[in-house]
């Protein structure tokens, strides 16, 4: 991607926290736990592989003292990088407590790793300039991050065991792609469960979907909702009777699925079997 500073807001926004810490006199590394940040995510969006959220623009703002320039920059750079149907998704993501995803086809893009994501994305036709196709990734990446912030949503993904053995991108991209499942599904608050191909056709086959929940303690409950995804829109499903069948359909799927130490055995089976 083009990290020009005149070539996109999402440049421009990079080069900013770059020269603004300079100035600070600050490294990554400081500007990472004045924000409480990790370094990682500092490099990342200096180099316009993150987009920052607005947690970080504000908590840039503080360290570096720069009057919400970042802040304001932010609203900028989401408004241009981010298609409208696709910006509340992100917003949505950011507020659940719990996220539950059926994926056939590809790994879903909350754990898919940067090659992978890249390759699924170039995928697309007609084809996508580069730009556009660096702007899905880094997306697709800053999505991610809900999963490492302090109370992280719970995550429970059901995929179908063909999405395993669907080369995307190469061997060792699969390889990589194996091992970030099994080191995901680690984490307390991820269940990934695999979909045997042993058990035939299923109820939700070819019909992905995601259904998040929110926290219902606050002043102003929000009901679940049911996410849908097309080549080049969505929409999501607020009615419960219909998010309720999808709940439904999710536990059926969970129900048929390998548990999750089976589950990470095929996964690592894959990873040392067919892709080596």
């Amino acid at each position: 991607m083009n990290t020009e500073p005149s070539s996109s807001p999402l440049a421009f926004f990079a080069a900013e926290v770059k020269r603004l810490r300079g100035i600070a006199g600050m490294t990554q590394e400081q500007l990472a736990k004045a924000t409480t940040y990790s370094p990682g995510t500092v490099a990342a969006i200096e180099t316009c592989r993150l987009i920052a959220s607005k947690e970080f623009a504000h908590g840039a703002d503080k360290a570096l003292n720069s009057d919400g320039h970042l802040e304001r920059l932010q609203e900028l750079v989401e408004q241009t990088s981010v298609l409208p149907w696709f910006r509340d998704l992100v917003e949505t993501e950011r507020k659940a407590v719990s996220i539950r995803t059926y994926e056939s086809y590809v790994v879903p893009g909350l754990l898919q790793t940067e090659e992978y994501a890249r390759h699924a994305v170039s995928a697309t036709r007609p084809m996508l300039p580069d730009d556009a196709i660096q702007r899905a990734v880094t997306l697709r990446m800053t999505r991610q991050e809900i999963l490492s912030q302090d109370n992280p949503p719970k995550l429970w993904a059901i995929i179908d065991e063909s999405v395993l053995h669907r080369e995307v991108g190469s061997k060792d991209v699969m390889r990589m792609q194996c091992q970030h499942l099994l080191d995901m599904g680690q984490l307390p608050h991820i269940a990934i469960q695999i979909v045997p191909d042993t058990k035939g056709a299923v109820c939700a086959h070819g019909k992905d979907f995601m259904i998040l929940t929110f926290n219902n303690t606050n002043k102003r409950p929000r009901a679940p909702m049911a996410y849908l995804e097309d080549m080049r829109s969505a929409r999501y499903v607020r009615e419960q009777d219909e998010v309720g069948t999808y709940s439904m359909t999710f536990d059926y799927l969970r129900s048929i699925a390998l548990d999750d130490l089976q589950s990470a055995k095929m996964i690592r089976g894959y990873r040392d079997e067919r892709y080596v």
